[in-house]
């Protein structure tokens, strides 16, 4: 009998482990569902009613089979939906020069995991909601201490960002995947 007792409690402990992970997963691919339509409608429409964040940007890396959504903002509760876009990098540019830096960033362990395999020259693909497609190429990969190291933007370039190492068992460490791309 108490080894059947045993058995039992084993089982739940293991559910208690697993099912958040698997929560978090399944809520991020059914968000992207949700953000798909609201990405159809008309204007800046909210993938849910209660969301505080819209998608602006399609996020493509096609060797990979990679396509995404981003959404408006950086905030956590955006990212755990989606990639976020974040203010702009840098100060604003005089009029007439090129526009400082796009900065997205993205949750290490669920959009932006794919992080980890792209390479100088990569294509990568990026679409406004009301444009057509531009096209980038990674330019360099690399890792920053945000304690002591600054994000380095380019102008007129696109920097991915998410938390690293990708395995960490904690998340929010200081360290960041920085891919920056060029326009090609």
């Amino acid at each position: 009998m108490w080894l059947r007792y045993l058995t039992i409690c084993s089982l739940c402990a293991a559910l208690t482990q697993l099912l958040p992970g698997a929560w978090i997963l399944a809520k991020a691919e059914l968000a992207q569902v949700l953000i798909a339509r609201a990405w159809s409608a008309e204007g800046a429409a909210k993938p849910w009613p209660w969301a505080d964040t819209w998608p602006v940007l399609r996020l493509q890396a096609p060797h990979l089979g990679v396509d995404l959504y981003v959404l408006e903002g950086g905030q956590g509760n955006a990212l755990a939906f989606g990639p976020g876009r974040m203010p702009q990098v840098g100060d604003q540019p005089p009029a007439g020069s090129q526009p400082p830096a796009l900065l997205i960033a993205g949750h290490r362990d669920t959009h932006f995991r794919f992080l980890q395999e792209l390479r100088a020259g990569d294509s990568l693909r990026l679409r406004a909601k009301q444009g057509g497609w531009q096209r980038w190429r990674v330019d360099s990969v690399a890792i920053v201490d945000s304690r002591h190291q600054a994000l380095k933007p380019v102008a007129a370039g696109l920097l991915l960002v998410t938390c690293y190492p990708f395995e960490a068992l904690r998340a929010g460490g200081p360290l960041r995947y920085v891919v920056t791309a060029l326009p090609h």
